[in-house]
């Protein structure tokens, strides 16, 4: 199956970001939106965003040039002959059925159907259309012009061909794919993320550190280019807690109590975006890096253990290999390196003691998986 033209559904930061980058991979493109506010803002954002590549020589092509192939409207009739259809709509479950309900009745019978979403089960979605075999997940990280990763997420429906078409396409447009065998909600990124914030979370309300202290662990010991808690900031706490729920309530993650989370979602300081959120910012969507002290009590091995464990199950039920998660956490987070190789560096029998520890306190979240109680005995690493 030959890919020529590519639809857009959605054209926020990751739509016009989505459609940019497969205008660059040289594919007619179509964006859609309710309405030409959005459609003509981004059309901006992605012209800035093409002068910048143009002049820094990271694109030889004339950003008007590459703009001719992007087409957009607020109807749904320019995608008629595409033949694989991106959803980037917000993470509302109703909101996104719709969206491929409308895209099953009109889009031709051979085109692929991919949503981008962070969290929610790709076979949820799949099952309001005629085509569930056609449906991925196919989730880009933002700023996707910039962010190399995206995860390729198949469901119980979805075929060979649609993941073998997926992976190529990814490939096409210059990105590092990382397939799961199975989806399993929040996917790899949004499993790992969680089960940081919610370590960082217990280690501040139990009283062992504080946020600054954590975070100056996460930053000088392991050398993360933010801190936990900064990178929450970041990302926008609404979003940190949406996750949060969508993995917890799923029942596929034990939860871990944590109350500051909640609080300043409920207060409305959101991180970055509202100008306050863990940390204070210089006005409302304007980051500066936080300044933390250099020095910490807290272990980077006892930070890193929960979501240790939890690549340890993702591993242990074939759904990624150490390799495949060290990579999402890479592309994806800019880790200088893999999770799991720092895990490795650090010491399994280090992190198995520390899940242990927490465990003993009454976090049932951190029973030790038993792949890294055997690697802790056998004094193995994930790589061995």
């Amino acid at each position: 199956m030959t890919i020529k033209k590519i639809g857009v559904v959605g054209a926020g930061t990751m739509g016009h970001g989505i459609a940019e980058v497969s205008a660059l991979a040289n594919y007619k493109v179509s964006v859609v939106d309710i309405s030409w506010d959005f459609l003509n803002r981004a059309k901006e954002r992605i012209m800035e965003s093409l002068n910048r590549f143009y002049e820094k020589g990271q694109i030889k092509e004339r950003p008007e040039d590459v703009m001719k192939r992007i087409e957009f409207s607020t109807s749904y009739d320019i995608m008629r002959d595409a033949d694989f259809i991106i959803e980037a709509v917000p993470e509302i479950i109703e909101l996104k059925r719709k969206v491929f309900e409308t895209l099953d009745n009109i889009t031709p019978s051979h085109a692929f159907l991919a949503s981008n979403t962070s969290s929610i089960p790709i076979s949820t979605i799949a099952e309001v259309t005629k085509r569930k075999e056609k449906v991925i997940g196919m989730h880009f990280f933002n700023p996707p012009p910039i962010m190399k990763l995206v995860e390729v997420v198949p469901s119980k429906y979805t075929s060979d061909e649609t993941i073998n078409v997926t992976i190529d396409l990814v490939k096409k447009m210059n990105k590092i794919p990382v397939r799961l065998k199975v989806e399993v909600p929040g996917f790899v990124s949004n499993r790992i993320f969680l089960r940081l914030m919610q370590e960082a979370c217990r280690e501040v309300e139990s009283g062992e550190a504080s946020i600054e202290e954590v975070d100056s662990t996460a930053r000088n010991k392991l050398k993360l280019p933010m801190g936990i808690f900064e990178l929450s900031d970041y990302v926008g706490l609404d979003v940190a807690v949406d996750l949060w729920n969508v993995i917890v309530n799923s029942g596929t993650a034990e939860d871990v109590k944590c109350e500051m989370y909640k609080r300043k979602y409920e207060a409305k300081e959101l991180g970055v975006k509202t100008g306050r959120g863990f940390y204070n910012y210089p006005a409302a969507g304007k980051y500066k890096k936080v300044d933390l002290p250099i020095s910490s009590k807290v272990d980077p091995a006892r930070l890193i253990s929960l979501a240790v464990n939890e690549g340890a199950r993702l591993i242990q039920n074939g759904i990624v290999s150490a390799k495949d998660i060290d990579t999402v956490m890479i592309y994806g987070f800019n880790f200088p390196k893999g999770l799991m190789q720092m895990a490795d560096e650090l010491g399994i029998k280090n992190i198995y003691n520390h899940l242990v520890d927490i465990y003993s306190k009454g976090y049932r979240a951190y029973r030790p998986n038993s792949l890294i109680e055997e690697l802790a005995k056998s004094s193995k690493g994930f790589y061995d």
